[in-house]
């Protein structure tokens, strides 16, 4: 971290630091809540010297329904899985990468891949590195909160890497609550040309009155990684007397840098009544403010860019090997815009692509009665998404001289607009079920006449000290494809289509039974007019409807201290011509858990993945797009890690040693086509929360 960072961070904490006091001598009074008696007593004792008697309480919420309402969101303290420090791995058990932490990735679980949507499209596959608007956590909190975690690598430098996390954040009164986190990921790699710089930053506060609320964050994520290209002679990781950091690898000199700025206001006017309440453990009344209906309104500024250089001598990369000669951007394939000599200073290719979408909505709001048995929350909305996108330029342009010259880092702008309405009505208080519906219909713009529909509903049973849940979903949307599938430029790649919407149905169950520590899901997917990208690394749209099945199920059993926890993932398309997954997907977990001392809590144990053999698609560094390949498979390997996990207090610890297989299998750890997984390395990692 830079000084400049260090010190804007250590500024924080010490303002946090100021505001405790006024904090502690505000919480009595809360929002829509007005009791009778004095707080000058209590006041008095903290004067005197008396012990602080408050009790630390933290509530987490996220904005849902297009960042429209909050929902609470359950804390998790436990240490079950806290040595998987990379987050794609936390969300999914397959994941197909390039084999370091930080770089692009995509899921190997169908259901849980991000779906490109209308946002820049070239960022999807950074989307578990950073903290977007969809994203955000908002608080209050009793006293002010810090939670500090740090992993290193168990190696010596340029070839380690480290990851920080710092979330700070705490409220001035009882109605008001500001914070700040700050996540970096820094990874050299164990191969050339493959170092990974990710961070998120941000800066966040709530209120919420009696009459207003209102959530605001600024925020910004940066991905600026090395890309090599993967490597030309794949069994050179077979050769013991090569060392990783000496093995060839395609590209030198190449680099992407993804930046996501963002700005988010979501505010709210309400409208509804006072009553006399009783609060029944103190035996007062009080009077409570019950809101009715709210007049809402969102503001989401986003700006994403994309810059792609290259300093390489060679920009059209034709290699002659021995077997024969490789077009790395594809057969017959000639720079569009530059095709002289680069170096470092003057890269011979500049790419620079991007997106700023500024989105007003404004929602009519009926909320959930707190005082009414039978009562649900429904809003309808409008919605306005002005669009500028833009990527390199194709006209040759005039030099001081008027001689034309390649528009070399130059770009072209396209601006558009969409409007859509929609709503939704949802049920979230309810102990006999909880449900959500929701819509919208574009009706103005670029993707007039789209629509999406979707619903949820989760079913509780209640049998003595055990809950069981059903969850259940639905999704159906007809969407235009996004915009940079149609339509984009660059040194390397050239493409305008006129693609037909893309439609798709949706459809899952969950069964979740904690008191048998079982869990099983299935998912059901309709596709038709599906765009992907081809075996030339270009979009495509599929001629044909397919589906893809999936079911998942999660066991785990306890025998003493012994626990063993295991997740098995099928999946099974139609077609594998259009999309390539995993059919089988397995992860296993064992470990020892115990107590030492009576005070350190400790998992010891080992970690074990696997998928079955398939065609995985290969990677484009010039788009950053996983594509289409049937020439190399990937899987039927055993990933096996072995892992300490402990805690004690507020402080938790974890030692890792990656990739074990790799000291006793010869290759084959591929987590994409020509991009092995780092062999066995030791690594730590701790997190400490601390309140005052």
């Amino acid at each position: 971290m830079n000084f400049q960072l260090k010190t804007f961070f250590i500024s924080l904490l010490l303002l946090g630091s100021l505001l405790t006091q006024g904090q502690d001598r505000n919480m009595d009074n809360g929002s829509g809540r007005s009791r009778s008696g004095s707080s000058t007593k209590k006041q008095s004792k903290i004067e005197k010297g008396v012990k602080d008697s408050i009790v630390f309480k933290m509530h987490e919420y996220k904005l849902l329904d297009n960042l429209s309402r909050i929902g609470e969101v359950k804390v998790d303290t436990s240490i079950v899985d806290f040595h998987i420090y990379s987050p794609p791995y936390k969300n999914s058990i397959s994941v197909e990468s390039l084999g370091n932490t930080g770089n692009s990735y995509q899921s190997g679980d169908f259901f849980q891949r991000q779906e490109p949507g209308q946002g820049f499209l070239f960022q999807n596959n950074y989307h578990d590195y950073g903290i977007w608007p969809e994203d955000l956590r908002f608080y209050n909190v009793t006293k002010p909160y810090t939670l500090l975690t740090y992993g290193q690598w168990f190696a010596n430098k340029p070839k380690g890497e480290t990851l920080l996390k710092i979330l700070h954040t705490q409220n001035i009164n009882k109605k008001i609550n500001f914070g700040f986190f700050f996540n970096s990921i820094g990874s050299q790699g164990k191969y050339l040309n493959q170092e990974a710089k990710d961070r998120s930053q941000g800066i966040f506060t709530s209120g919420n009155f009696e009459r207003y609320d209102f959530w605001l964050c600024v925020g910004k994520n940066s991905f600026d990684n090395q890309e090599n290209g993967g490597l030309p002679n794949p069994k050179d990781i077979e050769n013991p007397d090569i060392k990783p950091e000496n093995i060839s690898v395609w590209l030198t000199g190449v680099k992407s840098a993804n930046d996501h700025t963002y700005a988010i206001l979501t505010h709210q006017y309400k409208i509804g009544i006072w009553k006399e309440m009783e609060d029944k453990k103190k035996k007062e009344m009080y009077q409570q403010f019950i809101p009715r209906v709210a007049l809402t309104h969102v503001l989401d500024v986003e700006k994403s860019t994309r810059n792609f250089t290259e300093a390489d001598p060679n920009p059209s990369y034709n290699y002659t090997t021995d077997l024969g000669t490789v077009y790395f951007y594809g057969k017959n394939q000639v720079p569009y815009i530059n095709s002289t000599i680069g170096t470092s200073a003057a890269p011979a290719t500049i790419d620079k692509s991007g997106q700023t979408v500024v989105t007003n909505r404004f929602i009519l709001k009926f909320m959930e009665a707190p005082d009414r048995k039978y009562t649900f929350g429904k809003q309808i909305f409008i919605s306005n998404d002005l669009v500028n996108s833009y990527f390199p330029r194709q006209e040759l342009v005039p030099d001081t001289s008027g001689v034309l010259q390649s528009p070399l880092g130059m770009i072209q702008n396209h601006s558009y607009s969409n409007t859509y309405i929609g709503g939704s009505a949802y049920r979230t208080d309810g102990r006999f079920w909880s449900w959500t519906i929701s819509g919208k219909s574009y009706i103005q713009g670029r993707n007039a006449l789209d629509y999406e529909l979707s619903g949820a509903i989760e079913k509780p049973f209640r049998e003595k000290k055990d809950t069981s849940f059903i969850r259940i979903f639905a999704k159906m949307a007809n969407r235009t494809p996004n915009y940079f599938y149609e339509h984009y430029y660059s040194n390397h790649y050239k493409w305008e289509n006129a693609f037909d919407r893309t439609y798709s149905l949706k459809l899952g169950a969950t069964f979740d039974k904690p008191g048998w520590r079982l869990k099983a899901a299935v998912n059901y997917s309709i596709i038709n007019k599906f765009v992907f990208f081809n075996e030339s690394a270009l979009p495509e749209q599929a001629k044909s409807e397919f589906s893809v099945a999936s079911a998942m199920l999660n066991k785990d059993f306890r025998f003493g201290g012994l626990n063993i926890r295991n997740w098995v993932v099928l999946q099974r398309t139609t077609t594998d011509k259009y999309l390539a997954l995993p059919p089988l997907s397995v992860r296993n977990s064992i470990f020892y858990e115990g107590t030492y001392a009576k005070v350190l809590l400790f998992h010891l144990g080992f970690d074990t993945r696997y998928e079955s053999a398939y065609y995985g698609d290969a990677y484009s560094p010039a788009t950053g797009m996983f594509y289409r390949q049937v020439t190399q498979k990937i899987g039927d390997y055993a990933w096996v890690d072995g892992f300490i996990d402990l805690k004690i207090k507020r402080t938790a610890f974890y030692i890792k040693y990656t990739n074990l297989a790799t000291q006793f299998v010869k290759g084959g750890y591929y987590t994409s086509p020509n991009y092995p997984a780092p062999m066995a390395t030791l690594l730590f990692g701790l997190t400490w929360s601390f309140y005052n």
